[in-house]
């Protein structure tokens, strides 16, 4: 094995993500037919099963977890440098910020790494942030770019600092963890999320219109940590499916847990940014998976 031809690279991200062979086709443009050639041929030259196929599900395997970090950052890479072949060099400082649940959840860390590989003399800087924290630096003009589950409005915005929002796209909500109920106990165990966001008042606004007996039995300011908590078995939390899919957390089917929705992930951008703060802006709506399941285009 030389080399890891990029279609078949793309190909995988697009099943892990979609979890679904068809779903992926659909995402790519090609076949199912031609989606599930190019895994098995993945699979032939890397000496390994990435896929685990069975009549209900798609998962990744062990070995498709070690390489999906890579083949994003080979595929980002690739293309910012394509689109930034014929580019002005760009410099000057940018300010990009993210909550937590959207920054674990689709690889902002990483984008903004690949960002930073590409134009080395811009001086980016990275925050996450609980929303509500993150949207007041937003509205004070300490940010140029963030990336927020909900919240469409930042608070405090004045007319001297217009800012542009634009939808990304929508995660789903799910349960996810290793805990049941305990016999001693009918109540779920809950891990309750960071206080503030979006994401925890839709959760408390869920289980308060539940009948389901519940407690929260673990709560920090690091969504990291919950997600610790979730997987040791604590309790179960309530995640958006692509930070829960990183982590390699399974979903919790169980009846009586409310059904919790989608929300929708949301770009936050000063109205007349610098160029390098455009620049990153474009590679955060190109490289979205929503965006590229619907074939749209990075901004201008």
């Amino acid at each position: 094995m030389d080399e890891l031809p990029l279609p078949l690279l793309r190909a995988l991200i697009a099943v892990a993500e979609a979890r679904s062979f068809s779903r992926a086709a659909r995402a790519l443009g090609i076949s199912q037919s031609t989606i599930s050639s190019q895994i098995l041929r993945l699979e032939q030259r890397v000496g390994t099963t990435l896929i685990e196929r069975t009549t209900r599900s798609v998962e990744t395997t062990a070995a498709a977890q070690r390489l999906l970090p890579i083949a994003r950052d080979i595929l980002r890479l690739q293309r910012i440098a394509l689109s930034r072949l014929d580019a002005r060099p760009l410099s000057g400082m940018v300010v990009f910020a993210a909550d937590e649940s959207a920054a674990l959840g689709h690889g902002l860390i990483e984008l903004a790494r690949g960002f930073n590989q590409v134009w080395p003399d811009v001086d980016l800087r990275v925050e996450v942030a609980p929303a509500p924290a993150l949207l007041e630096r937003f509205a004070a003009g300490l940010v140029d770019v963030a990336v927020v589950h909900g919240c469409a409005e930042a608070p405090g915005e004045t007319a001297g600092r217009p800012r542009v929002t634009a939808e990304l796209g929508r995660d789903r909500l799910r349960w996810y963890g290793n805990a049941a109920v305990p016999a001693s106990d009918p109540r779920w165990p809950i891990v309750g999320l960071p206080r503030g966001g979006e994401l925890r008042a839709r959760v408390e606004r869920a289980l308060d219109g539940s009948a389901t007996p519940h407690r929260t039995v673990f709560e920090a300011d690091s969504l990291a940590i919950g997600i610790e908590a979730a997987r040791r078995g604590l309790g179960v939390i309530a995640l958006p499916e692509p930070a829960a899919r990183r982590h390699m957390l399974e979903a919790v089917r169980v009846e009586g847990l409310p059904a919790l929705g989608s929300v929708p992930v949301r770009l936050l951008q000063r109205a007349d940014p610098s160029a390098a703060a455009a620049a990153l802006r474009n590679e955060i709506r190109s490289a979205w998976p929503a965006r590229r399941a619907r074939g749209a285009a990075p901004a201008a």
